[in-house]
Parts: C-alpha cells; structure tokens; sequence
C-alpha cells in the first residue's frame, strides 16, 4: 500500500475476529501480514480455540481474547482496554462484532472508527425470534459503525434489505488469497496422494470447510454416494471441524464403502490436501460470503462445483470455471461430478480458466489495498 497523505504515525488498527477456525482468521492472517508496516501499526485479539491460524502466524502484537463462546464481561473489559486509544478497530464477523461494539459504546467520543468486516451475513436466515433479536441487534449497534465491508454483492444486497447499514457506508471488498501458496501444485500430485495414502488412480473429490453452518454435508455425502455408485474409484476427502462432525461420522459409517470418506479434521497443509485432489466441492445453504476455500480450489487449478448460494457464483462462472447447484440438490452435485469425473480435459479447462480468474480478480494484494484505502478514508 502506498503511503498516507499527512500522516506523521502509522495507523493503530486492532482486529478482532472470534474464532481462529475458518475463514474470517485466515482473512485477518493475510490482511495483516499485508499492510504496509510504515502506515499501520497492527495487532490481533483473537481466541486461541484449536483453529487453522495460531498466534505464532503474527508477527504484531497478539492478544487472546476467549470470546468464542458465551457472553463474557471480562472479554468485553478486555477489548476495551485494547481499543481504547487506537485509530481504528476492525471487527470480523457477527460475534467480534458484537463483542467490539458493545466494548466501545462507552468510550464516547474518545472510540475508535469501527469497520465491521461481515463474513456470511446469517441472521435473515434464522428462525424467530432469533432471527428478530440478531437484526435488533444490528440496527442497534449501528450507531458505532463507521463502516461496513461485505466481502460479496450478494451479501451488501442481503445486508441493505434488512436496511441496518446506510448504502453511503458499505463497500464490497471481495475477499483475496495468497496465490504464493499454491503454486506448482499439480506437481506435487504424486507425493500428495501418497502422503493421504490414496490410490494413484482415485478420483479425488476435496471439500474443505468448518463444519458447522451454513454448511449441508448431508447434501454432499449423499451425492458422493451416488458418484460411488457408479465410480468405485472415487474418494471424498473433508476437511475441517466443528460442531457437525458427530453427525457426519454417522453418515459416513452408513455408507457401503465409507473408507472412500477420509475426514482429515483441522489441517495446515491445505495446499498439499488441494493438490491431490481432482474436484473440488462446496455443498452450503442458506448463506455464504465469498469462501476462502473456494479462491484456494482455483488457485490450484482444480474445477469447483458449489451450491449457488451467497456469493459463490460471483467467484465460480457457471460452466466456465466449474459448476454451480442448487442448494440441497444431492441430484445435480452427483451430476456435475460425474460430468467431471469423465471429462479429464474439461475438468483442466475448467481449472485452468479458474486459475486466471483468481489471479485477475482475488488476489490478497487487492484486498489489502482496498482495506487500507477505506482505513485512510475514514480517517481523513
């Protein structure tokens, strides 16, 4: 990022997302090790709960903050005294949300500008009345909000029809990845799958995802039952955890051949996992913002068949860089990867236009230069 106009400190922005698993940590990971340390001078409170993304991942100043579950007075004194003082705190997700504002509400007019960073914007799909009091919540909170990025159209559209944000003040920042990481990852097929101890010849299908809402793994072992049908080769790796993992092993269990079905839990080595594998597939519903996981399945040059939902379909180009299914269609997700498992040489065109999309439009150095833009703009 380029320098800021009349500054004569860099800018002390704290970021705060409630959990180190999934998605929103791996964004605050990238952006952080992005900015421009002349400019920024920025640091992380964030649970250490056993996630992907771990406090030796920072190299700025890293606070635990255990709010990943509960409601806790001390987290909230905590973030408090974190924020109180700095330029800007920048929340990430619905609980750091809650959790960030609620702590700076009565720091008057000595607070923080708030940028509040929504990940998948779930309350519309909750039943009442908790879908009521979460949307309460929102246009209550709001009166702290500086700034609201979706990482997706789609999910600005969601969050402006609950009218809880003005339109003036939300900007849609897609999300961007780190394409360093998976470069050459087709030649490191052979060791991958060795290491995963999968047959040379498996049709790999990868979906890597926390394991918990809006996630439908039902929808996808069942169609990865009806692929194996059909395709006694194929294999269905899952990655990640969460609190649907009890229900998932018991699915897989009743599978004829639910050795097919590794479930790998929390990993590291995403790369690796990626290059062994031939599709990629995300089964959602209800919501989602712009999935990490589905940039990373592109950056490795692998077709993605997702529900299209939220806003996967502004990544995945229908027919062009994958496929997309209607959530809850264990039909047309077997479909699709039947199509794939057939057509080597459309799933690499597929892969490969997928990789210059990623390339074009999600890398990181984007996003971070977009974010540190509205940073500077706030503060001006």
């Amino acid at each position: 990022c380029g320098p800021r106009a009349n500054s004569m400190r860099p800018v002390d922005v704290v970021q705060l997302v409630a959990s180190s698993r999934g998605g929103g940590a791996v964004h605050v990971r990238d952006l952080v090790s992005g900015l421009d340390a002349g400019d920024f001078a920025p640091q992380v409170a964030m649970p250490e709960d056993g996630g992907n993304v771990r406090r030796d991942d920072f190299a700025v100043p890293f606070h635990r903050v255990d709010i990943a579950a509960g409601l806790s007075l001390e987290a909230l004194r905590r973030i408090r005294s974190l924020v109180a003082g700095v330029d800007i705190l920048h929340v990430h997700g619905a609980r750091a949300a809650l959790f960030g504002r609620l702590a700076v509400l009565s720091l008057g007019k000595r607070r923080p500008r708030v940028v509040y960073t929504i990940h998948g914007f779930a309350a519309p799909h909750y039943a009442p009345p908790r879908r009521q009091i979460l949307l309460f919540v929102e246009h209550w909170l709001a009166r702290v909000t500086d700034a609201w990025i979706c990482v997706s159209h789609a999910e600005k559209a969601a969050l402006l029809a609950t009218h809880a944000a003005e339109s003036t003040r939300v900007q849609v920042i897609h999300n961007g990845i780190d394409l360093s990481r998976f470069v050459g990852a087709a030649a490191m097929r052979g060791k991958a799958r060795q290491a995963l101890n999968l047959p040379e010849h498996a049709f790999v299908i990868t979906t890597v995802c926390r394991l918990n809402r809006p996630r439908d793994l039902t929808t996808l072992v069942s169609a990865f039952r009806s692929v194996q049908n059909d395709l006694q080769h194929a294999h269905l790796i899952i990655v990640g955890d969460g609190p649907l993992r009890p229900q998932l092993e018991r699915r897989v269990r009743s599978l004829a051949q639910h050795d097919h079905v590794h479930l790998l839990g929390m990993r590291r080595d995403v790369p690796h996992i990626l290059a062994a594998t031939d599709v990629f597939a995300l089964s959602s519903r209800g919501w989602e913002g712009l999935p990490l996981t589905v940039l990373e399945a592109m950056a490795s040059a692998l077709p993605v068949v997702a529900s299209d939902v939220g806003g996967t379909g502004e990544a995945v180009v229908r027919e062009q860089t994958g496929y997309l299914f209607p959530a809850g269609d264990a039909a047309a997700l077997a479909d699709c990867l039947r199509t794939l498992a057939r057509d080597e040489v459309l799933a690499h065109q597929l892969g490969q236009r997928g990789l210059a999309r990623v390339r074009e439009l999600f890398t990181v150095q984007r996003m971070v230069r977009q974010t540190a833009a509205l940073y500077d703009q706030l503060l001006d």
